[in-house]
């Protein structure tokens, strides 16, 4: 169970919203070519994931949203990262403290075909991948991945070319 007070914070509560707490969960992905799966959105790049629905472990929420968001199917692997980030949304007028758990994953099948139409998967290097995602807790837990090296998993990080 992860002590969501001890894990790394970013961005700001806002006083005049009371956070709503939306626990999360991303995957990293990577091809076979060294590059990390990134999804585009008319709000920004993102990686693999969103909301856990209820009582889903978060290694579910990676399959359901890889496949959903990328068309792709993965396997989650060992690795976990989990921090918090303070979003708020001015079309939803809440703020949220989303609890994200993020976890290495690997593609075992592409789908046919993505169902959220305003998503691209776009296939990034690590370096890309730290420049473009919005969240700074998704470039925090790449920057964790690429430090960790090997993974339970097997798969290699690669390193962002300098």
């Amino acid at each position: 169970m992860t002590d969501w007070l001890t894990v790394p914070f970013f961005g700001d509560p806002v006083p005049r919203f009371v956070a709503v707490v939306r626990p999360s969960a991303y995957g990293i992905i990577p091809d076979g070519h060294g590059r990390l799966a990134v999804v585009r959105t008319p709000a920004g790049s993102y990686l693999p994931g969103g909301g856990q629905a209820d009582s889903e472990a978060p290694e579910l929420t990676v399959v359901r949203e890889a496949r959903e968001e990328c068309g792709l199917a993965v396997r989650v692997g060992a690795w976990r990262r989990a921090a918090v980030e303070h979003v708020t949304s001015t079309a939803e007028q809440t703020h949220f403290e989303k609890r994200s758990t993020f976890c290495d994953a690997v593609v075992i099948a592409p789908l046919a075909s993505a169902t959220d139409p305003d998503h691209a998967l776009v296939w990034v290097s690590p370096g890309e991948a730290l420049e473009v995602l919005r969240p700074g807790s998704h470039r925090w837990a790449i920057e964790q991945w690429l430090r960790d090296g090997d993974r339970l998993s097997g798969v290699q990080a690669p390193r962002p070319a300098v």
